[in-house]
Order: C-alpha cells, then structure tokens, then sequence
C-alpha cells in the first residue's frame, strides 16, 4: 500500500507546484502592464457606448503623441496653411489651384461603412476621446446642431469639438435625405454623449420651424444636469477656437449671456400681423446664433413668460431672430446673465458667438442672399477673428479652408497641451455684456 501510495502523494505535490507557478505568472503578466497604463490615453475612453468599444480598447501612446498623430492626420496635403494664415497671396493663389484637385466629400456610405466597427470609426477620423485637462471636463458645454445635408461636413464639425465631457444633440430636418439621416444616425451610435433629437422637424425659412429644433434640443439636453453653458450651431459652421479656448472665453463670461439685439434693427413689417407682445417686452431684431447659461435654459423652458412669447412670435416673420434676444434685451425679466444695458451698444459691440460677414468686409468667396460664403482666402481674418464659431461653408466648394480650419485647431490643442502655446483671453475679459449683465 505504501509503495503505491508514494507515487501518487508525489504526483499530488508536483501539481500543486505546478498550480502555483502557473498562478505568479498570471499575476505577474497582469500586473506589470498595469504600471504603464496609469498615464495612457484610451482611445477610445471609458465614456463610449458599449456599442463603441474599442478592440485592444487600452494602448500605451500619451495623450501628448495622439494629439502629435491627430494634428499629422488632418494636415492638409500640398497647403501651407500656416502661411496662409499669416496673408500670403502666393500660399492662397497656390491653394486655390488646388481646389479644384481635391478630392469630393466623404458619401453617406463611406460613413456607413465606417461606423460599423466604432473604435476603428474613432481612431480613423482622429477624435479626442480624452478630456486632456481637468479644467475643461470640469466645465462641459452642451450643443445643439441642426443640420440636413453634407455628413462629411457634420462629422467634421463633430471631430473638431468632440470632448468626451460634453453633450451633443443632433437635429436632422425632416426633409433630409433618408441616406443623410441613416449616415448621421450611424455616427451617433458611436458615441453616448452624441444624440439625435427627440422630434423631427421640417424646416422652413422665416418660420417658427427655425426655432422649434433649438427648443426640442434644449429640452432633451435639460435633463444633463452638469453642463454649464449652451452653443447652438448649424451643420455648415466651424469652431475657430478649441474646446479649452472656449472653456477660457466661457469662465471669463462669469455667467454672462451672449444674445445679439437690436432696436434699431427692427423690421416692422414682420410684425404687422401680430397683436402687442406680452408682458410689456421690448422688441428686439436678435440673432438665432446664442451663446448661454443654463439659467436662461430653465427661464426658456419652465417660465410662463417665456411661453407667453414663444406663442406670440409663431404669429410673426422670422421669430428666430426675436426669440432669444427679446430674452435677453428685457433685464426685468431678471434672467441671470442677461444684458441690462441699452441694445444699441449691445449691437454695435457685436457678438463673440459667430463670425458673418454680412458687408464691410471683403469677400473672398461669393455672397449668398448677402452673407459671405468663407472660402480659403478668408482664413487670415479667420485666423485673426476672437469670434468662437464661423458661419458659413460650403465644403462642395472649397475643402481647403475647412481643412486648414481644421489643421488649425488641432494644432492649436496639441500646442497648448504640452504647453507650446497659451490661450490670451484679453479681448473678452472687459466686454460690455459681461460688465453688464444681470445679478
């Protein structure tokens, strides 16, 4: 029996050993990586969608050299748009011979193709799915973008402003392309802080139907409690500033209402049809474009008065731009962060929300219904600008200016991550609606 016995009992402890040995490994093969991830950049981060995952979802690249990659990535091929940037009329003569080379926009397909695979989808496009500083996660900004044609163009609009931190809501007119909504759609799906509208609306110029897709955005962003101002923007604009450069105008507004209005302005015959307005409220000619807290939100939302007057401008002429800055020009309406002082100055100051050019200003593209098509040789006022956005393109047209636009701004956030380059808030800190805004 102990002869038998023997053999097993030392069977028995080499596999114990065995077992053991196997065990340190494991941990040892865990373990170690571990130590090199604690400074990494995800890409994509924790934030994506389940949907988004990201096969090999950790990688040992620093933030620093994705943000190296990207900015290799968008550079635009055979441009000197730094050059550019700075005046030179060989450098945009140069650019613009080029123009008509470059290749057509991205299709629909390619973004539904793309879009199957979400981590490759985000690695392939360049976004930043990191919020790089804490200063900017701690200060999201919710958007609203209303948009019915060009995916290409949307896409790129999204890349340029992606934060993980932030909030996008998505509004596809009705009357887009089912190919265009089902390539917006997709994009969507790769991200959980990226969202289409809860209701669809058709679109029609001069009409409440502007309007209505902000109001719908504003409410389904309203439930994210966190962010702290809101940008609406449109599918044919560009950032001019990066997400932390925003963040800094933004701190700087120290609550501040950004709502362009006018009396003077007035169009009277946009009235003509509609009774006084409620409440005694001042009318003002305003801007669709805004830039606001969510104090102004709520009052949007949730206040008799401001339903009193968003029934009164369905009965006139283009109540997009009466809307927001009769909120704003009324300070008794004592919505924190809007302007008390007088409208005119407001007007004449202008806004920091959005670059047009209506006149005054040479156009170096055409003009459509008098606004200025921005085109590549518009980019050294562009570059000069202390406006956040830029409005409009036409990337059909001119693919150079987007993408020097583009070269531009992840340039510029690369630089100032690694410190190279630091953001001069100077032209916002004195500005008249900040000095003058309500309690």
């Amino acid at each position: 029996m102990s002869r038998v016995a023997r053999p097993a009992s030392s069977l028995f402890c080499y596999l114990r050993v065995s077992l053991v040995l196997i065990l340190v490994t494991c941990l040892i093969i865990i373990m170690v990586p571990l130590k090199h991830w604690t400074n990494t950049a995800c890409l994509p981060s924790q934030n994506t969608s389940s949907g988004a995952s990201f096969k090999g979802a950790v990688t040992n690249i620093t933030i620093a050299e994705l943000l190296h990659n990207i900015s290799r990535q968008v550079k635009v091929a055979g441009v000197d748009c730094a050059a550019i940037f700075k005046g030179s009329k060989d450098e945009i003569i140069a650019a613009n011979n080029l123009i008509g080379n470059i290749s057509a926009p991205l299709s629909d397909s390619f973004y539904l193709n793309l879009t199957q695979d979400c981590g490759n989808f985000h690695k392939q496009r360049g976004y930043i799915m990191s919020s790089l500083r804490n200063e900017e996660k701690q200060f999201p900004i919710a958007y609203s973008m209303i948009v019915y044609k060009d995916s290409e163009m949307v896409e790129r609009l999204l890349r340029a402003i992606y934060r993980p931190h932030n909030l996008y809501c998505i509004h596809v007119d009705l009357k887009a392309s089912t190919d265009f909504f089902d390539a917006i759609s997709a994009i969507v799906k790769c991200f959980n802080n990226v969202f289409l509208a809860s209701r669809r609306i058709q679109v029609k110029w001069a009409t409440y139907t502007v309007l209505e897709p902000e109001l719908v955005c504003m409410e389904d962003l309203w439930k994210y409690r966190k962010w702290k101002y809101f940008i609406n923007l449109t599918g044919q604009e560009f950032p001019l500033k990066t997400n932390h450069e925003l963040v800094k105008i933004l701190i700087g507004f120290h609550g501040a209402v950004d709502v362009i209005a006018s009396v003077k302005g007035v169009f009277r015959n946009r009235f003509l049809r509609s009774k006084e307005p409620p409440h005694g409220l001042r009318i003002v000619k305003g801007a669709v474009h805004i830039v606001v807290n969510r104090e102004f939100v709520d009052f949007v939302l949730n206040n008799k008065i401001s339903k009193d007057l968003l029934a009164w401008v369905k009965t006139t002429v283009v109540p997009d731009e009466t809307f927001f800055g009769m909120l704003n020009a009324n300070p008794q309406l004592g919505i924190k962060g809007t302007y008390k002082g007088l409208p005119e100055y407001n007007a004449t100051r202008g806004s920091f929300a959005r670059f047009k050019n209506w006149g005054g200003t040479p156009c170096a593209g055409r003009r459509v219904r008098e606004i200025c098509i921005l085109t590549t040789g518009d980019l050294p006022l562009l570059g000069r600008s202390p406006m956040m956005f830029a409005n409009k393109f036409f990337l059909e047209e001119d693919r150079v200016v987007i993408g020097c636009l583009e070269e531009k701004i992840f340039n510029d956030t690369r630089d100032e991550y690694t410190g190279a380059k630091v953001f001069d808030i100077t032209p916002y800190k004195n500005a008249d609606f900040i000095t003058n805004q309500v309690d």
